[in-house]
């Protein structure tokens, strides 16, 4: 059905009343609630909210929590003195030496740090610290629950 005159007079007479925009489509009949809503947002009509009372409601403060970069990465720095870095060229580097990169490797001066590594490993013990970090736990539990999911 369309909106006549007598239809928008009885839409603005109940939505002053205060009755519901579900209730003014029924009363109305052959239209939707969503079409009574547009109806009185193009016609102006006041709207709906109200506002609380300071007497009757009661109000809860929450702390906001203090944004966290996730990317960011904590790095704990060591005071005990190693094997110091031995920078290495690609063409200079061999089994046995660290080939934890320095710098970028477009650049004329990219070398590798060249300390000593242990047996099977590509990084001395402060860059093997560095490239594999422990799971968190909650990864961690992720990846038990797979392996272990049964059927």
């Amino acid at each position: 059905m369309s909106w006549t005159h007598e239809r928008i007079e009885e839409l603005k007479k109940l939505w002053e009343a205060g009755y519901t925009a579900s209730n003014i489509a029924t009363e109305l009949g052959g239209i939707t609630r969503n079409a009574v809503i547009g109806k009185a947002h193009r016609l102006g009509l006041s709207g709906r909210m109200k506002s609380k009372s300071k007497v009757s409601s009661v109000s809860i403060v929450r702390k906001r929590k203090m944004p966290t970069n996730r990317n960011s990465k904590i790095i704990e720095l060591s005071t005990s003195v190693s094997e110091p870095m031995n920078p290495k060229t690609f063409a200079e580097i061999k089994d046995g030496l660290c080939r934890w990169p320095l710098g970028e490797p477009e650049d004329l001066d990219f070398k590798f740090c060249g300390r000593s590594s242990s047996d099977g490993m590509v990084y001395c013990s402060e860059h093997h610290a560095l490239a594999y970090q422990p799971l968190n736990q909650a990864r961690q539990k992720r990846t038990t629950r797979k392996r272990f999911k049964v059927g």
